[in-house]
């Protein structure tokens, strides 16, 4: 058998005292590096469900606009609206009003008649999961906008052209 020089021992036992003073490194490597992890982990989904909730309000309020073109009552267009959206906290509330075809900017509201535009806005709180650290996009407030055209207004039969909101 062959017997270890002491010098090479000696040096074996210096090299695992070396690494003793480094013993707690990646203990607080990850610590420090955890909580940036997590932010953007928490902010990626909270900034996920509320894309998610703006984009299933802009379809509500497209599908609102064409049942707003065709007369349908306001009970009926909100509830179908607010069935259509995602992630609503509180306060959803559905707009229609009837503008000419030249009042772009939306101001002076009409009575329906055929080829006004019915105008829906819907309004809501959307869902904020309170992560720290992670701000909310207009402190979660969406409103999406749409806009149809009524193409056969009738006063007659089962159809509601009231402004409702």
């Amino acid at each position: 058998m062959m017997q270890r020089s002491r010098h090479s021992v000696l040096g074996s036992v210096r090299r695992r005292r070396g690494t003793d003073s480094e013993a707690g490194g990646s203990a607080v490597e990850f610590a420090l590096l955890v909580v940036v992890f997590l932010t953007l982990l928490f902010g990626m989904i909270q900034y996920s469900l509320y894309f998610w909730s703006t984009q299933s309000a802009a379809n509500a309020a497209r599908d609102a606009a064409r049942r707003a073109a065709v007369g349908q009552s306001c009970t009926q267009l909100t509830a179908q609206s607010q069935a259509n959206t995602k992630m609503v906290e509180s306060g959803y509330q559905v707009t229609r009003r009837y503008y000419k075809p030249e009042d772009t900017s939306f101001t002076t509201p009409v009575t329906a008649y055929t080829g006004a535009n019915a105008r829906i806005v819907i309004t809501y709180q959307a869902v904020d999961l309170n992560f720290p650290f992670v701000p909310m996009i207009q402190d979660a407030k969406v409103r999406e906008v749409a806009v149809a055209r009524v193409e056969n207004y009738s006063s007659t039969g089962n159809t509601n052209w009231s402004n409702c909101g």
